[in-house]
């Protein structure tokens, strides 16, 4: 039995996929020591990334077949990016005001704009159409 339309539930599904496998990709990386200047290791920070991947591919099967649950997976995730997007926006946000207040010597917004960030970003159109979903569901 299907919750809601399988078309949609593969297009989200899929875009979930793609998004859980870059978060485990740059999560891996995070872990284990960062690639250079574009992803700088942070174990915390990557173990944040995998954890995101996990649910947001937890989803995917689920999402695939029209199940609810897929769907409840796949806004889990968002708001676990929303949460660690915001917060790296937020510590950007504190270097820039400590550079102004004259406490930091410089403040480049490349070396902070982390990859949480930009995978946060990659995310807001899934939102948008997760929100479309819980429209059509029927819990």
């Amino acid at each position: 039995m299907t919750d809601f339309d399988i078309g949609k539930g593969k297009t989200i599904g899929i875009y979930a996929a793609v998004l859980g496998v870059l978060y485990l990709a740059i999560g891996v990386i995070e872990v284990f020591g960062g690639a250079g200047d574009a992803i700088p290791g942070d174990l915390f920070g990557g173990f944040a990334l995998v954890v995101i991947a996990a649910t947001f591919l937890n989803g995917v099967k689920r999402s695939f077949d029209g199940e609810h649950i897929g769907l409840s997976f796949i806004i889990g995730g968002l708001f676990l990016a929303a949460v660690f997007g915001i917060l790296y926006l937020l510590l950007m946000g504190a270097n820039g005001l400590m550079f102004l207040l004259g406490e930091a010597e410089e403040f480049s917004v490349l070396a902070d704009f982390r990859p949480a960030i930009w995978l946060f970003i990659l995310v807001l159109p899934l939102a948008y159409l997760a929100r479309e979903m819980t429209k059509e569901v029927t819990w």
